[in-house]
């Protein structure tokens, strides 16, 4: 028996074509969901990538600041010691300058009643009297040396050819005397405290030679 055409019925036509669309809506729903994983994937490894270097940027100036605050406290330390070792040094210096000096000033003060003294003021004078060109020299001394000069000078003035003249009027001194030509154009200072203060220099200027050679 021959069949008949039949003609699909029109509600199955468009289920087929419904799905065919719900089918072809959702591939290119997942092809879309695809591209915008794939540029939400390049924009985050973009936002990591430039949060990294961000990172890096704040890490290096962070490191740059520390390092900078450490070398700043470095050279204060190293100013510190500096200053504090020069300190040390300068009242080293100086206590080896106290001490030296007061022990020359004990055997300077002590010198007068020495059984040197009076080749000590002896020497003195005929240091000065060769070395200077005058026929009267004039001694300003203590009154407690008056006897002693008397002597020395009378020795020294027939050896040397010279004039002497001892003056205890006014001086105060611990030992020593000045010395002066008649016309007061030569004046050399040989007192005891004269010589003290002298000495502190030249004491302070020969330990510094010995701490900074």
């Amino acid at each position: 028996m021959k069949m008949k055409n039949e003609k699909l019925p029109e509600k199955d036509t468009e289920s087929s074509s419904l799905t065919r669309l719900i089918i072809k809506i959702k591939n290119a729903a997942e092809e879309e969901a695809k591209i915008i994983n794939r540029e939400a994937k390049q924009k985050l490894e973009e936002i990591e990538k430039g949060t990294k270097k961000l990172v890096d940027e704040v890490k290096k100036q962070e490191l740059d600041k520390e390092t900078s605050r450490l070398e700043f406290i470095k050279k204060r330390t190293e100013t510190e010691f500096e200053q504090r070792a020069k300190r040390i040094i300068i009242q080293a210096r100086e206590g080896m300058i106290d001490q030296v000096f007061e022990n020359v000033k004990k055997e300077m003060l002590a010198l007068r009643d020495n059984k040197e003294y009076s080749k000590y003021l002896e020497n003195l004078l005929i240091y000065t009297i060769r070395n200077i060109t005058a026929q009267s020299m004039k001694i300003i001394a203590d009154k407690k040396d008056k006897e002693i000069l008397n002597k020395i000078t009378s020795n020294i003035a027939q050896k040397e050819k010279i004039n002497f003249k001892v003056d205890v009027s006014s001086l105060k001194t611990q030992g020593g005397f000045i010395l002066t030509d008649e016309y007061g154009r030569i004046r050399i200072d040989y007192t005891i405290e004269n010589t003290l203060k002298a000495s502190r220099d030249k004491i302070r200027t020969k330990i510094n030679e010995i701490l900074f050679a």
